[in-house]
């Protein structure tokens, strides 16, 4: 019996030493991933209509930090229950985008960040927006104030001279990170800056990009044969298509042994994850501005060395997740700090109103880009009143610095929040100037010139990119798309009376040219664009469109020169105010529309309205 016994409790024994070893033959490890969010902490959405903390009265708003946190800490808890790790992690374009921006001196996401303890992010084309330096001003700002979070750059070439390499230097920008999970799985991250990015981080120079494919390789064979790692992930601002194109899936069809691609820029919400390439790489895309949050379980066998399966899930983020409270009340804070500085206005204060959405599409006239394009040609008139200068005779607004639409909401109130949403890129090279948003710049152009600028909009944007297109006000262009390939297009140029703001009065058109006519004018127009259209005037000129900015005089103006052309907010006082172009847009609706009155008329910028027959195209 005895003898029994014993041989009865080995078997025992020995079963479960093979359970063991066959539990621990498959590893599962859960990636969380955010991109694109673009500093949305309070979601994407009407400002006085998201309620996180409230799931019952179905707001409309998608996303936000606090909502975010509730369902990252609700699965990180859930899968350590079951032994199951969770990698926390954000592809890129976390910063640039809302009113938060405001909030250089300790930025939110990083703060958001470091609160969920993400265990990794990279860089995006968008948080170059300020340059090298205010990258690097903004991460040391972070860090002075507890950011912990590993920058993985690997594809980011750094000179040694500028501020980002101390901050290589110091960790905080690394150039791979390994992380090594129980079971002795290890975890290899790189981070890459995909090529259209690249294009769409003009002032990211001398910081450059390396996307050449056996650099990346020679990366991903240094993580698996030098470090040890068993899965290779990549945080990807490269892009990938729901059709299962994309920049990515190139890199997965080029590059061997990367396992996971966790993929940005390209603002796609992948329904399911997308395989390609000899590695079987796995890409996914959660979409903008934290409208979902990708969650994916990958299960890898020890022995195999590879994933063996995985599950893939996109989780929206609505009104359906409570908000966690502490997040919010970090948020909140943030709220306290900004309407500080914002005085007399307040975040949340109705600027002016609306009963119907503005929204913009791509490479088509919209009354979001005809107000957005009004706005500016109306202030910056104003202003040139005040000091005795010429009117603008029109304006332009590249599709790509208008970032957020806007919707009545339960309200029908757009709040400072929701305007300054709408453009709240960029800032000045100007290091006195430290509040945000791209300055406005005073010029003028000749007719052929002035035509060029129309043509570049309606020819040039639709081969380059949808954020090239231009909205213009103060102009009613007439366009044939079968002469585009000649840069021919554009056959009629008209302005509106420098008064009509709004471009109502077709019947006060001045005709400036006309290919079909011998009629040409030979004067100077004056122009109101941000820094970023004026600079982007000397790329088309390289491609064929000759635009050359001058001054009130006809002198041509060197792009060494163009601060000398911003346009002053306040010419009562010393020194100059920038007027930048959130501000523009900030004026004319609480001028034009405020919230008191009337708010945007319908018949001038909603669908039927006659502003949107600025672009007139023969067919």
């Amino acid at each position: 019996m005895r003898t029994g016994k014993w041989i009865v409790l080995a078997g025992i024994a020995l079963l479960l030493c093979t359970a063991s070893s066959c539990k621990w033959t498959n590893v599962t490890i859960t990636i969380l991933q955010t991109s694109d969010v673009h500093h949305h902490a309070s979601g994407y959405g009407p400002f006085l209509d998201y309620t996180p903390l409230d799931t019952t009265d179905s707001d409309s708003v998608t996303g936000g930090y606090a909502r975010l946190a509730t369902l990252i800490k609700q699965i990180r808890e859930e899968q350590a229950r079951r032994c199951i790790p969770t990698l926390v992690v954000d592809s890129g374009d976390f910063l640039m985008g809302t009113v938060y921006d405001l909030t250089a001196s300790n930025p939110i996401a990083l703060q958001y960040f470091t609160s969920l303890q993400y265990d990794a992010v990279t860089l995006g084309n968008h948080e170059f927006d300020w340059s090298p330096s205010g990258l690097a001003l903004l991460l040391s700002n972070g860090l002075s104030n507890g950011f912990n979070v590993p920058v993985v750059a690997t594809n980011t070439v750094i000179p040694a001279d500028s501020p980002l390499n101390m901050l290589k230097t110091a960790g905080v920008i690394q150039n791979t990170k390994v992380i090594e999970y129980p079971h002795g799985v290890k975890v290899g991250i790189i981070g890459l800056m995909g090529p259209d990015a690249d294009t769409k981080a003009p002032v990211a120079k001398p910081v450059t990009f390396n996307h050449d494919y056996a650099f990346i390789q020679a990366q991903v064979d240094d993580l698996r044969n030098n470090k040890g790692v068993h899965m290779v992930i990549a945080l990807s601002h490269g892009g990938v298509e729901k059709d299962g194109t994309g920049e990515d899936v190139d890199l997965a069809n080029n590059v061997r042994g990367i396992d996971v691609i966790c993929s940005g820029h390209f603002h796609t919400d992948t329904d399911d994850a997308i395989v390609a390439g000899p590695s079987k790489t796995i890409i996914f895309s959660p979409g903008e501005y934290g409208e979902n949050l990708s969650r994916i379980d990958v299960t890898y066998n020890v022995f195999s060395k590879k994933i063996v399966c995985f599950k893939y899930k996109s989780i929206p983020v609505d009104d359906s997740v409570p908000g966690d409270p502490a997040t919010q009340a970090m948020v909140e804070a943030y709220h306290a700090e900004i309407n500080a500085n914002i005085a007399p206005y307040t975040l949340a204060g109705p600027v002016s109103k609306t009963g119907f959405a503005l929204e913009l599409a791509a490479l088509t006239e919209t009354g979001l880009g005809d107000l957005a394009a009004d706005s500016l040609r109306a202030t910056a008139t104003g202003l040139a009143q005040l000091t005795g200068g010429d009117p603008c005779d029109f304006s332009v607004v590249a599709s790509g610095v208008v970032r957020d639409n806007l919707y009545p909401g339960s309200t029908g109130y757009i709040t400072f929040a929701d305007a300054y949403n709408v453009l709240p890129l960029g800032i000045s090279p100007d290091p006195t100037q430290g509040v945000p948003g791209y300055p406005l710049m005073s010029l003028y152009v000749t007719a052929p010139d002035l035509r060029n600028i129309c043509e570049a909009a309606l020819t040039i944007a639709p081969n380059i990119g949808s954020d090239y297109y231009l909205n213009f006000s103060g102009l009613s262009v007439e366009f044939d798309p079968t002469m585009a390939p000649y840069y021919q297009g554009v056959r009629s140029v008209s302005l509106y009376p420098v008064n009509d703001i709004p471009c109502m009065n077709d019947a006060g058109l001045v005709p400036i040219i006309d290919l079909d006519a011998p009629y040409v004018s030979t004067g100077l127009y004056h122009c109101v664009v941000d820094l970023y259209a004026l600079q982007m005037m000397n790329v088309v000129t390289d491609m064929g469109l000759t635009i050359i900015p001058r001054d009130e005089f006809g002198v041509e103006i060197d792009p060494a020169d163009y601060m000398s052309h911003r346009i002053d907010a306040r010419p009562d006082l010393a020194g100059v105010q920038e007027l930048k172009e959130w501000m523009a847009l900030l004026q004319y609706l609480g001028t034009a529309f405020p919230a008191s009155g009337a708010g945007i008329p319908e018949l001038v910028y909603g669908d039927s309205g006659l502003a949107l027959g600025r672009i007139i195209i023969n067919l």
